[in-house]
């Protein structure tokens, strides 16, 4: 196999030797040419070498915190909640027809609790749920059961834990707290609080 040589100091002689004249331009074309040729055969040697610095821990933090996709909705969580907390009160919610008789059964079943074990046990199936690390109660996961999408003490509480901020009317707001964090429609800048 022929290797492609890129000397074209040695094509300049050449042509200069033959009385063709050696020119600028055909200086150029044929650099463009050897490096088309050199890249072709896989021997590309352009002359630049670029090394990339590798981000910091604290920048890789702050990427994951603007960026990531491996931390779940405030909604998906939400939701992880109540159905745990159905679980607990013995309620399926795929038994109910419609999500109103669902909490109407979740709500039954926190009112035999409440009845049954008296305020030690709500208090305790609370703290077996972890609930009382957020700061709400059964009843108030039941209020939220109602409508997962609204922005009611259950959500909330988990912005605060997550250290989202956000406007107070939309449950879904997963803006960071950080300074240049994306924006609803995308475009970046100052982060408000």
């Amino acid at each position: 196999m022929a290797t492609i040589s890129s000397s074209s100091t040695a094509l300049s002689l050449l042509q200069l030797a033959a009385g063709t004249p050696v020119t600028a331009t055909t200086i150029a074309v044929q650099r463009a040419a050897d490096t088309i040729a050199s890249l072709a055969s896989g021997h590309a040697q352009i002359g630049k070498v670029t090394v990339n610095r590798q981000p910091s821990p604290g920048e890789s933090k702050v990427a994951e915190a603007m960026f990531g996709v491996n931390h779940p909705s405030i909604t998906k969580q939400k939701l992880d909640i109540i159905d745990k907390t159905a679980k607990a009160l013995g309620v399926n919610q795929d038994d109910y027809a419609s999500r109103e008789d669902f909490v109407d059964a979740l709500q039954k079943a926190f009112g035999r609790l409440k009845i049954d074990g008296g305020d030690a046990a709500v208090h305790g199936l609370e703290k077996e749920l972890g609930l009382d690390k957020l700061g709400v109660s059964l009843q108030d996961v039941i209020d939220s059961a109602r409508d997962p999408e609204a922005n009611d003490k259950l959500t909330k509480a988990l912005k605060k834990k997550a250290g989202v901020f956000g406007d107070d009317t939309d449950g879904n707001d997963m803006s960071p707290s950080l300074p240049g964090a994306g924006g609803d429609i995308g475009f970046y800048g100052r982060a408000s609080r």
